[in-house]
């Protein structure tokens, strides 16, 4: 068993089934899995998918019922995903990514808040303000972000995302997101995926392949994240508890039009 001290919550990992544990009456709503050939119009070898390759576990509003009412008040959930080790095909491990839908009364998407507990974690962030529409989605912007253990990155407004296993055993985070947020999968189904895929060499290394179905992609930035106190982003404190000792510190996840310079800054490639 591994314990995930990154989380600095009663949590521990199976190495042989990649399930996780709660102790201490750490509660978790719900939990699922989701196997390869429920990905096959995501991925860039479908052929290889298979009903009993698990891609990814995933673990639904995780909390002490004494938080419970902090996260209510905001509208937040913690959530944990674990990313199987390998590859389908050569594709590693990855969830099936998503767009965030608006807030009511803004002209901003959510924002998102992923924190690496265990492995390494490689997220590819696309930004496109016409995700919603039944037409080609215009790709300003193109990511790839590795996040190592005890590292967190924030999701900004309008960036289509998905999470990607690139190290050699599992991958664990967590994300703290808005409840009510809408999640829009079927502009990134349309295109078999967000625009880059990552695939595993015969020597190990991780490399960065075009999805052809996509036009007009920028070159992608590979960057590592930033960190920023103020939103709650300090490497090696953990998120669940930086949230529940001082909630308003996450404010820019239900008001993002405040700290969009902020959280861009976060994943300009500076130190």
């Amino acid at each position: 068993m591994i314990t995930l001290s990154a989380s600095a919550l009663p949590i521990t990992l199976s190495e042989n089934t990649c399930k996780l544990s709660f102790q201490n009456n750490l509660t978790c709503d719900s939990e699922g899995s989701k196997t390869s050939n429920k990905m096959v119009s995501l991925l860039l070898h479908p052929e290889d998918a298979s009903e009993t390759d698990i891609c990814y576990r995933f673990y639904r509003d995780i909390c002490f019922e004494a938080d419970r009412p902090i996260f209510r008040a905001k509208d937040l959930r913690y959530d944990i995903t674990v990313i199987m080790p390998g590859t389908i095909g050569s594709e590693c491990k990855k969830t099936s990514g998503h767009y965030h839908g608006y807030i009511d009364g803004s002209t901003y998407t959510f924002p998102e808040v992923y924190e690496v507990l265990e492995g390494r974690a490689l997220y590819i962030l696309q930004k496109a303000v016409n995700f919603t529409e039944e037409e080609d989605p215009v790709i300003s912007d193109l990511k790839a972000v590795y996040v190592e253990k005890g590292q967190m990155i924030i999701i900004p407004p309008f960036y289509g995302h998905c999470s990607i296993n690139a190290g050699d055993g599992p991958l664990v985070f967590s994300n703290l997101a808005v409840v009510s947020c809408p999640l829009y999968y079927k502009p990134i189904e349309a295109k078999h995926g967000l625009s880059l895929y990552a695939c595993r060499e015969r020597n190990g290394k991780v490399k960065l392949v075009p999805n052809t179905c996509y036009s007009h992609v920028p070159e992608p930035s590979i960057i590592h994240p930033g960190q920023n106190e103020e939103l709650g982003i300090l490497f090696g404190h953990s998120v669940y508890h930086t949230f529940t000792s001082s909630p308003d510190t996450f404010d820019y996840l239900n008001h993002p039009e405040n700290y969009i310079v902020q959280m861009e800054k976060l994943l300009d490639g500076s130190k």
